[in-house]
């Protein structure tokens, strides 16, 4: 990586839990020296993308909380989404989420929590590989396959996809059936379902999902919620496309 790439790669990594990190550590994360990576540091401590906390460790700094109101208030995704996601929780019952492709992996940007008192964890800014997980096996399957190939297939669980073939005919079958299943890949006791959101030119930019104790899923609901994971994502890309937010759901 050249020096923006690893001050990139610092902001996104002062962004992760536990939220506060040491330079070593951070510099042993992005490959650069102790010295390299506090001088990265104090550019972004300087321009307040950084903060150094009183144990001279460092953590995110105000000026991220402003580009983030302000790609709110401006752009406003969440506002736009969350009445999908909300219809998909209530007629589910589980997490709905949203996420986007950012830096070769699935990030959860925004998301409704379940209301049931047992839920699947989870934030906002986590990341997924696109090899395991509904929303990354869905982001993925629209990608290079050949370029997700020089990635390590690194197991969560036995139930992980950890064969390059096998992943390419998951992302065949996924872009043909139009959704994915995550079935005890990342966690044995959790289950997702998650589609694919298009652009104007049909072209994958986004995906949604639910995430669900496999305890809790029958063969009757996980039919069921397939059909509304892939009914809710069709309606987001049409609605989204033509400006027409929120309409169908009135």
């Amino acid at each position: 990586m050249n020096s923006a790439e690893k001050t990139a790669a610092l902001l996104k990594l002062l962004g992760l839990a536990p939220y506060v990190h040491g330079v070593t550590e951070l510099g042993e994360k992005i490959g650069c020296s102790k010295s390299g990576t506090y001088k990265l540091l104090a550019a972004l401590v300087q321009n307040g993308l950084a903060a150094q906390t009183l144990d001279r460790k460092y953590t995110l700094g105000p000026a991220v909380y402003i580009l983030g109101k302000t790609y709110e208030d401006r752009i406003g995704l969440s506002r736009m989404i969350r009445p999908y996601l909300i219809r998909l929780r209530d007629l589910t019952g589980e997490n709905a989420s949203f996420s986007i492709l950012v830096g070769g992996k699935a990030n959860l940007i925004y998301r409704e929590e379940s209301l049931q008192l047992v839920r699947v964890a989870g934030s906002v800014g986590q990341e997924r590989p696109l090899y395991a997980g509904s929303t990354g096996k869905v982001l993925g399957a629209f990608q290079d396959g050949r370029r997700l190939m020089d990635e390590p297939l690194t197991p969560f669980t036995p139930r992980t996809i950890t064969s390059p073939q096998a992943l390419l005919e998951e992302y065949a079958n996924i872009r043909k059936q139009g959704y994915a299943i995550s079935d005890g890949e990342l966690n044995i006791e959790t289950i997702g379902i998650g589609a694919p959101v298009r652009d104007e030119s049909g072209s994958v930019w986004a995906a949604i999902s639910i995430g669900a104790p496999r305890m809790r899923v029958d063969d009757a609901k996980r039919e069921r919620y397939i059909f509304l994971v892939t009914e809710i994502a069709a309606e987001m890309s049409r609605d989204l496309t033509r400006g027409t937010v929120g309409d169908s759901l009135k």
